[in-house]
């Protein structure tokens, strides 16, 4: 047994744990009973295959779409933006459990589906080294590493390090509007590694107008990319 599920174990044994949601008793760590799981209102594939951009009402979020597919578990609404918010600005690390619980239910949803395909490599989102150091932690990191890394059958040599660099310090795209948003992310990644005829996946936490993975995208595609998906935990509904 190693130290990791030592302590698991220990902890499963000494404490309680409640659903984030009915707050019923529920083993391992704090997230959602069975029951609210399936309550849990997510993003369903459309009928025509495993890519959200064939759902018009996912579709005309972007004005502009530089990448080729996308996957995303939830939108961006109570509770998961709640979640999402505390373990990002209030350093709340038990959120990433629940966010991984659904990441999972969703991916092995969409990986049956006759049109999915594993790309060659996952590049999760980088954060710069200054915006690194202020936060402590890159919030996609945490959750999407173990949520790939501990779904059953997953390859682990996918997931790709020190391909992408943020290498421009940015202002929080939040507060910005669309113009706002694509000059200051304009230019802010390098590419440091071979994409050349590649598939590959790159990974945020939340894909709001989509600025941010159309510049990644782009710069990809530049460098050789075949392929660009992009992957998130949740997507901004479009406000009417």
């Amino acid at each position: 047994m190693t130290v990791l599920c030592f302590i698991k174990y220990i902890d499963d044994l000494l404490f309680k744990h409640s659903c984030l949601m009915c707050l019923s008793t529920i083993k391992n760590h704090p997230k959602l009973c069975e029951v609210c799981l399936q309550d849990l209102p997510k993003l369903s594939l459309p009928i025509t295959g495993s890519n959200l951009l064939l759902r018009p009402d996912v579709n005309r979020l972007f004005k502009k779409v530089k990448f080729d597919s996308l996957f995303a578990a939830l939108w961006y609404q109570e509770p998961s933006n709640t979640w999402l918010s505390k373990l990002k600005f209030n350093n709340k690390i038990h959120y990433r459990h629940v966010l991984i619980q659904v990441i999972q239910y969703q991916l092995m949803i969409a990986s049956k589906h006759v049109n999915w395909i594993w790309p060659d490599m996952i590049i999760i989102m980088p954060l710069h080294l200054r915006r690194y150091k202020m936060r402590g932690f890159n919030q996609v990191e945490q959750v999407w590493r173990e949520a790939l890394l501990t779904l059953p059958g997953f390859d682990g040599s996918l997931l790709a390090e020190g391909i992408l660099k943020r290498t421009k310090y940015t202002k929080a795209q939040t507060n910005l509007n669309a113009k706002q948003r694509h000059k200051n992310i304009s230019s802010a990644f390098t590419v440091q590694g071979d994409v050349k005829g590649k598939v590959i996946a790159i990974v945020d936490d939340v894909i709001t107008t989509g600025t941010t993975i159309n510049e990644v995208s782009s710069c990809l595609k530049a460098a050789g990319a075949k392929h660009v998906s992009a992957w998130a935990t949740c997507l901004t509904p479009f406000e009417k």
